[in-house]
Order: C-alpha cells, then sequence, then structure tokens
C-alpha cells in the first residue's frame, strides 16, 4: 500500500465493516458516531495537538454548514 488515497480506502472499508458490525449488534447510529467521532478526536489530539485538531474541526463546522456532508 503505497499512496494515502489508497490508505483512506483501506481505513474506510474496516471503518465500515466496524460500523455495520455495531449496527447489526442494535447499538444506535448516533451512539456509534458519537464514539468513533471522540476515539478519532483523541487521537488527532496525541498526534497532531490541540492546536491543529481544533483547525481541522473548524474546517468540519465549515463543511457541515455548507452541506458538504448531505448525501
Amino acid at each position: 500500500m503505497s499512496t494515502d488515497q489508497e490508505k483512506q480506502k483501506l481505513a474506510a472499508a474496516i471503518i465500515a465493516k466496524s460500523w455495520h458490525k455495531a449496527l447489526d449488534q442494535g447499538i444506535e447510529t448516533e451512539l456509534i458516531a458519537s464514539t468513533a467521532f471522540s476515539a478519532s478526536i483523541s487521537a488527532l489530539v496525541k498526534t497532531a495537538g490541540k492546536d491543529a485538531t481544533i483547525r481541522i474541526i473548524k474546517r468540519l463546522i465549515g463543511a457541515i454548514e455548507d452541506g458538504r456532508f448531505d448525501h
């Protein structure tokens, strides 16, 4: 696996599989999402620091407000 794009596709597939497994176990979507989000934020703070994490979150807020996640 050589590119970030390939790694991102693999990571997305792994996460999707785990997400569906949790749904199959009766865990609600909102609980899965908030848990995944919290784990992601914790990992970002540890690896990138608080300031970088805040910048990422601000970009995500903008993307949400712009409707980029509306499917």
